[in-house]
């Protein structure tokens, strides 16, 4: 009886051990699960806890925001002609003439018959239908002359129109080029801070826009130079040039689909961009639109941007960044308050301004180009995109994430 008391006390103490060796390998295996990532992550590079620190979020952003033009003097118009018929709401030109017409000041007027040279007086309104004028086609402070299916045989001077349009016309069927403006050979010259706009129109000479407000030119087949100058904004798409394609200070100019038989000659713009054209000639002066997007830190650890994508390509133009603050910014090994290469470090609670360069690469889609979509990456593979609409900027503020860590396309 003794002796099977002592061998349970045995048993018990055998258990006890095994009891506390079991306790000792559960401990260690939790702290073996807890200890080696956090490890990891400060060794490897492993960023699941940092990662979750890191918040940054867009704020506002523009593409091709508003440039102001750097205007020039217009040119007066050469006046009216004499003796003349008047044109008003009251008394339309239906029937075919040879006189000259005249819309009064404030007057409002309706061609759809031949007629002579034609003048509009300040604060008048042309509508030309179907109709030739058989000399020249002057508007002066006009309100609007609106030109469609109309042959012009002589100079067309608009001066200060507030909304010229010229849709499916014919300008100097004469091909009279003795009328000189910036160069000689002057079918049209347009001057004034308005609206031009001229579609799927045969120029035979040159064609002169200067200081319209926004001049859209497309479709057209222009023997002679295009000139497009001093435009808060232009559109040149899908023409035939016959001379040189001149462009310059504008504010924002964009040029896509154009053929050009000579040179393509870019001045002083402020936002440009161009793609799909064919220059046969040389180009000279370049071409840059900047996007601009501006970043905030929100999160409890500085935010290093490393990877740039531009429409789910990386960015290939210039880059520029700094802080809103003015305070230095870390520059690759130097400190600055301008940066050109990443990486793009925001310090905690700062907002950077990112410009970056942009020329439509030729895998992109055609204008008008109605918005970018941008994508910025950090090191701990957190993300943010959002999209830049060509007339109001960024569409809205997007916090980063990490549900995607894929980039490109990051979508």
């Amino acid at each position: 009886m003794p002796s099977f008391r002592r061998s349970r006390k045995g048993v018990s103490t055998i258990v006890a051990e095994l009891l506390m060796v079991l306790i000792v390998i559960i401990m260690s295996a939790t702290a073996f699960i807890w200890a080696v990532p956090v490890f990891q992550s400060t060794t490897s590079g492993d960023n699941s806890n940092l990662a979750f620190q890191e918040h940054f979020q867009t704020i506002t952003g523009s593409f091709a925001s508003f440039v102001a033009s750097i205007p020039e003097t217009v040119q007066s118009s050469p006046g009216p002609f004499t003796p003349y018929q008047t044109c008003s709401a009251s008394s339309p030109v239906t029937s075919p003439t040879s006189a000259n017409i005249f819309v009064p000041v404030n007057g409002v007027c309706s061609i759809t018959a031949s007629v002579g040279n034609v003048y509009v007086s300040p604060g008048g309104n042309l509508t030309v239908v179907g109709a030739t004028i058989n000399g020249d086609l002057y508007g002066d402070n006009s309100l609007a002359v609106n030109l469609s299916n109309v042959h012009v045989v002589g100079w067309t001077h608009m001066s200060n129109v507030q909304n010229v349009v010229i849709v499916g016309s014919f300008l100097n069927t004469s091909g009279n080029m003795s009328h000189c403006t910036d160069a000689c050979g002057s079918a049209m010259y347009e001057g004034g801070r308005g609206l031009f706009t001229m579609v799927n129109t045969i120029v035979t000479g040159q064609v002169e826009s200067e200081v319209s407000h926004y001049a859209t030119v497309t479709g057209n087949t222009i023997s002679g130079r295009l000139e497009v100058e001093s435009a808060d904004f232009g559109q040149i798409a899908n023409n035939y040039i016959g001379g040189v394609l001149d462009l310059d200070q504008n504010g924002v100019i964009v040029i896509s689909g154009n053929t050009v038989s000579s040179n393509l000659l870019y001045g002083t713009n402020g936002w440009c961009s161009t793609g799909f054209n064919t220059i046969s000639g040389s180009t000279s002066g370049s071409c840059v639109g900047n996007l601009s997007v501006d970043i905030l830190n929100t999160g409890d650890i500085p935010v290093k941007l490393v990877t740039i994508y531009v429409s789910n390509a990386p960015l290939a133009g210039g880059l520029s960044w700094g802080l809103l603050s003015g305070k230095q910014v870390q520059c690759g090994n130097v400190l600055a308050s301008t940066c050109t290469i990443l990486p793009i470090i925001i310090p905690v609670g700062e907002m950077a301004r990112i410009t970056m360069g942009w020329t439509p690469p030729s895998t992109t889609y055609p204008l008008p180009w109605n918005y970018i979509y941008f994508t910025f990456v950090s090191r701990y593979l957190n993300f943010v995109d959002g999209y830049l609409y060509f007339t109001y900027g960024l569409g809205v503020q997007v916090p980063s994430r990490l549900e995607n860590r894929v980039c490109p396309p990051c979508i």
